[in-house]
């Protein structure tokens, strides 16, 4: 490990040591090759030139030596092998041998030992053995042995001299490799550094590019052009995201299911949750109806690629505010959906504000129809009396029964207007009331009590809450609390249910009265508190419980709101000061 840390250090990794290590291999199986060949070919041709000198030296030594055997002439052959012997060196002995291989003569030779059961050329150790037969001889044969160490101390010089060679130019291989891979890895390297830096966020880092006019240098340009594009593009999204960072409405993006992906700055302020606190919530479970989003929303997004509408949503502290949610549909470059965005404006001050100038309008509208109302039920009070009197005079004195229906049916007409000028007698009184302190859940038990009988059909149900004694007019409150009643009871066609619940707020007390009847239209609901509004049947009602009610509530500084939707019953809500 530490050899290869150091070599590491030196050569380098990567693509330079990939270089080095491929070239070297190359340049030492290339080397290998040609010195297997050179050697193989050295061989064969000392060989071949050792085998041609002794078969030349044998045949010479035999046609010398013809005629006689060294018994016959042993001067003469001692002679010749005396002067081969010293004019080559490498022949290390001669002598003769019968048809049998059987020694004839002498050796001229030492420390020679001759393999007599070979019947051809033999080797013996280093030593080669060539014979040819005595010329016109049958009988005997001429050996000279040639020594072949020379050969052998040749081939293994010219071998230590090829790997010598090899490892030369293999250091030589690493030096130029070394150094070419340097320079021809320089641009990478370069573009490397150049990604390093752009990794850690350093965008708009450029590189040196060069004159080379190569693919390198069309690589760094087109490097540097990314870099210069990055930082341009990162700089306009650091812009757009601060903007919709600080943004004063705010901004989520969901997932095309509803989980919440990105919450900006605002929305701590609106909800009270952080973005980190809202991350992976479900969108349902900041809406007051938990369903609305999943069963409204969300389709609504898939199939239109938006939705517009308001909201009434939960803060962290669970209460309840109204918003305006503006959302669409986020696509990807193929057109699929891949999230939907929503910006969040919370109205609850444009809806206080509304809800403020809609009662200081209503209260104007009553007040003026109020003093109408007071000045012509003063005008009309008497007539009507005095037509109520004679009427009845007339019934008492007529004996035609056909006169008297007609009479008894002026006398009731008579009795309705003089009911009407009661109410609007009672209308222009509102401001006349006595206060004391009173428990508004025992009020809406006696108010209950008296309308028992009109409930026989009608399931009731109460949810009271300890509150708190408040000051205000019982008589007034009761009317109020009848009048809501009485409409509830009147809005019923069949499985009634009336749902009443009170409850105790910091600064006032709550009471909601719900039904299931036939519900408002929402064009009636902005006209709902307006005197002589009515949808009932003509003879039905006057139209001023409502307006008297209002009224009455703004007299005691508390607010009536109502909610409804046809078909699915109202909800009056009245807000008292504790």
């Amino acid at each position: 490990m530490v050899l290869k840390d150091k070599l590491n250090k030196i050569i380098g990794g990567g693509i330079v040591k990939k270089f080095i290590i491929l070239t070297v291999a190359i340049i030492v199986l290339l080397d290998i090759l040609t010195a297997a060949f050179m050697l193989s070919d050295l061989d064969k041709t000392l060989s071949e030139g050792l085998n041609r000198r002794g078969n030349v030296l044998v045949k010479h030594l035999a046609e010398e030596s013809s005629g006689s055997l060294p018994y016959e002439d042993s001067g003469n052959f001692s002679r010749l092998a005396n002067n081969i012997m010293i004019a080559d060196s490498e022949v290390k002995c001669i002598y003769m041998t019968d048809a049998q291989n059987n020694l004839i003569g002498n050796i001229y030779s030492k420390d020679f030992l001759l393999d007599c059961n070979t019947n051809s050329s033999a080797t013996v150790g280093n030593i080669i053995d060539f014979k040819a037969p005595v010329y016109g001889s049958r009988e005997g044969f001429v050996h000279i042995g040639i020594d072949r160490t020379s050969m052998k101390e040749e081939i293994k010089n010219q071998t230590n001299f090829v790997i010598a060679n090899i490892l030369a130019e293999s250091v030589l291989g690493i030096l130029m490799a070394y150094f070419a891979g340097i320079y021809l890895t320089r641009p990478m390297r370069a573009l490397l550094k150049g990604a390093q830096e752009i990794g850690k966020g350093n965008l708009g880092y450029k590189i040196e590019s060069g004159t080379t006019n190569d693919e390198f240098q069309t690589l760094s340009n087109a490097f540097n052009q990314m870099s210069n594009n990055l930082s341009k593009n990162m700089g306009e999204l650091l812009k757009l995201s601060t903007a919709v960072e600080e943004a004063p409405d705010g901004i989520q993006i969901t997932d095309t299911d509803g989980y919440i992906i990105y919450s900006n700055k605002a929305i701590k302020k609106i909800f009270g949750f952080s973005p980190d606190e809202f991350k992976g919530k479900h969108v349902n479970e900041m809406n007051v109806d938990p369903e609305f989003a999943s069963a409204v929303i969300i389709p609504s997004i898939k199939e239109k690629g938006h939705w517009v509408g308001e909201l009434r949503v939960k803060r962290k502290d669970r209460k309840e505010f109204p918003i305006l949610l503006t959302t669409s549909m986020v696509k990807d470059i193929k057109g699929e959906p891949i999230a939907f965005v929503g910006i969040i404006r919370d109205i609850t001050e444009l809806k206080e504000k509304e809800q403020l100038e809609k009662q200081l309008l209503q209260s104007d509208k009553l007040a003026t129809i109020g003093q109408l109302a007071a000045g012509v039920a003063h005008e009309i009070n008497n007539p009507i009396g005095n037509i109520s009197v004679y009427t009845q005079m007339l019934l008492n004195k007529s004996k035609d029964e056909n006169t008297k229906g007609k009479l008894r049916v002026i006398a009731d007409e008579a009795n309705r207007a003089a009911l009407i000028v009661k109410g609007l007698l009672d209308f222009a009184r509102q401001s006349e009331f006595k206060m004391e302190s009173i428990d508004i859940n025992k009020e809406i038990d006696n108010v209950l009590i008296i309308l028992n009988p009109q409930l026989k059909d009608i399931e009731v149900k109460t949810s009271f809450k300890p509150l708190p004694y408040i000051f205000a007019d019982r008589g007034q409150i009761q009317q109020v609390l009848m009048n809501l009643l009485k409409n509830s009871i009147q809005s019923i066609t069949e499985n009634g249910e009336i749902i009443v619940k009170t409850l105790a707020k910091h600064d006032h007390v709550e009471i909601s009265i719900s039904d299931n009847g036939c519900g408002i239209t929402r064009k009636d609901l902005d006209k709902i508190f307006d005197p002589f509004f009515t949808t009932k049947e003509p003879g039905e009602g006057t139209g001023l419980g409502l307006s008297i009610s209002y009224g009455i509530i703004k007299n005691h500084k508390g607010s009536i709101e109502v909610e409804s939707e046809v078909g699915n019953g109202t909800t009056f809500t009245i807000k008292l000061p504790a």
